[in-house]
């Protein structure tokens, strides 16, 4: 921010627009209704203050060119007949465009919206100082700064203004404004994904898309899988094919599959076309399941291991597969017929003598569901039996996939008492 040195006076734009503006000339020339601003300044510069005569006519001032600049005192020192018009300036930036946009703070990493603007006198010259995003600024933009900041200051103490420097914030580009503030991308780039994630919800589809288009693939897949479904659904409709597809391939199958269900079934088409063709088999049976089933929960990425293991030769085993898996909470110990035998927890293998055979620690009574096992169900083992995650067999006892806690967390918090369920939530 500019120092108190610096500035000669700060203000409000809520508080300039609509401003009566004095004329030496005799008759009132007419009220501000806007600013036009000069980009590509850390504070840009408003170079014109935009003037509208009673007639509509909209002429053009420099801040010079006025005699007295305050809100309460806007005279001008030129006969307002001499300002040029704004018409003869067509590509004019207008900084009441900038109201209502929504702005990534990326300090906070939160999407906030423009309430108001500060606009400070600096060295002769008007600049952008800041945006205000706080009550009291909406307070100002609809006029009842006056008569309820008072009221509500005597029940709740001082509301202050929200400001964040023009310098701090990112604009999120969209096709409605070609505004770019000046911190760089690369801010937005090193949120975390579930931050990304919940920027991503407060956007429009078309300004989480231009968020998107600045990532990098896997960031984008991990941003997009951790959003709502119904913004997971509406980016992806509407992005190109080519792109859903790279982007869906990043993400576990049975994630690609809760976007694709809730997709149109040509756009789910075209964009499985695109896909690797090994991932895009995956998905199609994932696919073939009804998502309130474990087979539309299940994902097909689990760790197995063959009866005759050695602890030790679990151990190899697990960390050439430990590779192409995201997540592994239990190795599923398998016949050659790949029939599940039993389960074994990483613990008990590392608690292990490495001698001794895998069938010697795994548990041998078995939880697990069919693919047609309503979610309901699965939730309610899960929870009962304490579960990171629930097999899930076909009819011949074979592994076909598993449930993991996180794919029914929310039907868990649905299901849980409210007290423990705003636990959850806060924590």
């Amino acid at each position: 921010m500019p120092t108190g040195r610096e500035l000669e006076a700060r203000f409000f734009l809520a508080d300039l627009i609509g401003a009566e503006v004095r004329s030496p000339e005799g008759p009132t020339p007419g009220r501000i209704v806007d600013f036009t601003l000069l980009l590509g300044e850390k504070y840009p510069r408003l170079s014109h203050i935009v003037i509208e005569s009673p007639s509509g006519e909209r002429r053009l001032a420099r801040r010079d060119q006025f005699s007295r600049f305050q809100p309460a005192a806007l005279e001008l020192g030129t006969a307002a007949s001499q300002l040029p018009l704004l018409s003869d300036i067509p590509d004019s930036v207008l900084v009441r465009n900038i109201w209502d946009k929504q702005i990534v703070d990326t300090s906070d990493a939160r999407v906030v919206r423009v309430n108001d603007l500060q606009i400070a006198e600096i060295k002769g010259d008007l600049r952008l100082l800041g945006v205000d995003v706080g009550f009291r600024g909406l307070l100002r933009r609809l006029g009842f700064e006056r008569f309820l900041c008072p009221l509500i200051e005597r029940f709740s103490g001082p509301l202050k203004n929200e400001i964040i420097g023009w310098d701090i914030v990112e604009s999120v580009p969209t096709n409605f404004t070609h505004l770019k503030l000046a911190v760089p991308s690369e801010k937005i780039r090193e949120l975390h994904p579930a931050d990304l994630a919940d920027i991503l919800d407060d956007l429009s589809v078309q300004e989480g898309l231009s968020l998107l288009k600045g990532l990098d693939t896997e960031t984008a897949a991990e941003t997009l899988a951790e959003a709502e479904a119904e913004t997971q659904a509406q980016i992806i409709a509407e992005m190109p094919s080519e792109r859903a597809s790279d982007i869906l391939e990043e993400m576990e199958p049975d994630e690609a599959v809760d976007i694709l269900q809730d997709l149109e079934e040509d756009k789910a088409a075209e964009i499985l076309s695109h896909m690797d063709a090994e991932e895009a088999n995956d998905v199609r049976e994932l696919l073939k399941h009804p998502e309130n089933t474990a087979g539309g929960l299940m994902s097909v990425g689990f760790a197995t291991v063959f009866e005759e293991f050695t602890v030790e030769e679990a151990f190899k085993h697990l960390r050439l597969m430990a590779v192409d898996l995201e997540i592994i909470y239990y190795l599923y110990v398998v016949n050659k017929t790949d029939k599940l035998l039993g389960v074994v927890s990483i613990r008990d293998l590392l608690v292990a003598n490495p001698a001794s055979r895998v069938p010697e620690i795994m548990n041998d009574k078995l939880i697990f569901v069919t693919p047609d096992t309503p979610q309901e169900e699965v939730a309610a083992l899960i929870s009962k039996y304490d579960l990171l995650a629930l097999p899930v067999l076909d009819e011949d006892g074979g592994m076909v996939g598993v449930v993991t806690v996180d794919d029914v967390i929310e039907l868990l918090l649905d299901n849980m008492p409210r007290m423990w369920k705003r636990r959850a939530l806060t924590s």
